[in-house]
């Protein structure tokens, strides 16, 4: 697997649109966290990092002849502008597409599997339909994408490749749901996390190229961990550090990560994969590392969480705000555990 040169990005999510804005706000710590229009059993407001309405998308034709629900159509409302942001530099030729999406349930399965080609259409984007995939793998799905992105460009560094996420938890089905199990924080609910949304894209290019320089994914790995948190097997918090070993194999020495974009969202469950993980490759995070958790300005982000902190990572990283190389991870409901190592790129 080789690495890939990020020519662009762009985000949304509460914080604001764009890398630029999103890692202002986050690096300040500054909270986009605020009570919203949804009560929990207790009848609390529900705390959560939404969008503001203004910021969407509003053309719903499309959903409407669709037949979509209320989840898929924010998200296409979330994902169509963060789309546009990058029409001009993707060009006219069709674009191949890794699209990171929520874990499927029987009701979202369907249309899950459909969001791509009502994205595109909708942000006037063509799709290389026979190249793109979807990843429906919850928070980790982008990493699993940038995995696969970067062994497809080693394969054929010819085009490049789009690799995105989008989620939100404004949905009511869904919010009944984590709220009996007590995982959205309240009054009640210390372990829990604030429910967010967003969509980020990260335009991904060989870097192999003479005039690459710039910031690269240097590397991605990703593993299945059965302990996860609705397994039957044991929680030994495992499977971040076997996908972070994975990763360290796939480079040509051990990094010395200065920062560390981490997937926490306030549970106890994310926070132990990472005490595993940092505990077990210790060797490799410099003394001062530093450690970033965006989710606790602007909720957590679900499957666009891989997207939105490998962005914020490469912008840090390009202004010089953090030290590189930084280690972006993610893990998910379901058991997938993601990792990308993001780096300086020096000129060919």
């Amino acid at each position: 697997m080789s690495g890939a040169v990020v020519a662009s990005s762009s985000v949304i999510c509460a914080a604001g649109f764009g890398a630029e804005q999103v890692w202002a706000s986050t690096r300040s710590k500054a909270s986009r966290i605020a009570t919203s229009h949804v009560m929990d059993k207790g009848f609390d407001a529900i705390p959560m990092g939404l969008v503001p309405e203004a910021a969407l998308d509003t053309d719903d034709d499309q959903a409407d002849a669709a037949g979509l629900p209320s989840r898929a159509r924010r998200m296409l409302r979330l994902a169509t502008p963060a789309l546009e942001e990058l029409r001009e530099e993707l060009g006219d030729d069709p674009v191949i597409l890794y699209l990171g999406l929520p874990e499927p349930t029987a009701e979202s399965a369907p249309w899950l599997e459909q969001f791509s080609d009502h994205l595109c259409a909708r942000a006037g984007v063509p799709r290389d339909e026979g190249a793109g995939k979807i990843f429906p793998l919850g928070r980790a799905s982008v990493l699993v994408a940038l995995e696969a992105a970067l062994e497809t460009i080693g394969n054929d560094p010819s085009r490049p490749i789009l690799v995105g996420g989008v989620d939100t938890f404004l949905d009511l089905r869904l919010l009944n749901t984590l709220d009996v199990e007590g995982r959205v924080l309240g009054p009640e609910v210390m372990d829990g996390f604030v429910p967010g949304e967003g969509a980020a894209f990260l335009l991904l290019k060989s870097s192999a190229k003479p005039q690459s320089a710039g910031i690269l994914v240097q590397g991605a790995a990703s593993t299945h961990d059965p302990g996860h948190r609705y397994g039957k097997e044991p929680a030994r918090g495992e499977g971040l550090a076997q996908a972070l070993q994975l990763l360290r194999s796939r480079l040509s020495s051990p990094p010395q990560i200065a920062t560390t974009f981490a997937g926490v969202n306030g549970e106890s469950f994310d926070a132990k994969l990472w005490g595993v993980a940092r505990l077990r490759h210790r060797d490799i995070f410099t003394p001062d590392m530093t450690l970033e958790h965006p989710a606790s300005c602007f909720g957590d982000t679900g499957a666009a969480t891989g997207a939105i902190l490998t962005a914020l990572a490469v912008f840090a990283v390009e202004a010089g705000h953090r030290q590189g190389p930084a280690l972006v991870w993610a893990a998910s409901d379901l058991g997938e555990r993601g990792c990308a190592l993001v780096a300086r790129a020096a000129a060919g």
